[in-house]
């Protein structure tokens, strides 16, 4: 804290006043780096999930998350306090602002009524972490398998197609 402080120029209790430990903070400064990952709200399922995939794809071929990456997992491991703070900041409004959308798509009929929305929101981003994290035991993840994922997906929670005649 004492580093962040004489960097930005203020006092430490300047920055306690607006972090109330150094967890908050760094998973504050990392929501901030993850900002393009965020879920839109309002437009079609299909293309707000689309773009969705292809910015979290895109923040984890950026070479600076693609080196926290590793360091972040060990922390999240090590320390409690972070991993409560990252979760409660970074993970779960993402995470739920996805299963809001897909239950929104559900009850508008835009999706099966047996879609799970928890078990769809981990399988839009699971991929692309693994595929990231073990890169080097796996082909390189071809250039459109954000779209390829998602068309996967979809194909298990899209209504039914009523048959024409």
């Amino acid at each position: 804290m004492d580093a962040i402080a004489e960097r930005g120029g203020v006092s430490k209790n300047t920055i306690y006043r607006r972090w109330s430990s150094k967890e908050t903070l760094i998973a504050d400064a990392l929501r901030e780096l993850t900002a393009q990952a965020e879920v839109a709200r309002e437009g079609d399922v299909y293309a707000l999930l689309l773009d969705h995939v292809r910015d979290v794809a895109r923040l984890l071929d950026d070479t600076l998350v693609g080196r926290l990456l590793p360091g972040l997992l060990g922390e999240l491991q090590r320390n409690p306090a972070f991993a409560e703070a990252y979760a409660e900041r970074v993970v779960r409004p993402r995470r739920q602002a996805i299963v809001e959308l897909l239950e929104r798509a559900i009850d508008e009929g835009e999706l099966r009524a047996d879609t799970r929305p928890d078990e769809i929101a981990d399988l839009l981003i699971g991929p692309l972490i693994l595929r990231h994290l073990f890169a080097v035991g796996l082909p390189r993840r071809p250039r459109r398998y954000p779209e390829r994922l998602l068309e996967t997906i979809w194909a298990g929670i899209a209504p039914p197609v009523p048959p024409s005649g």
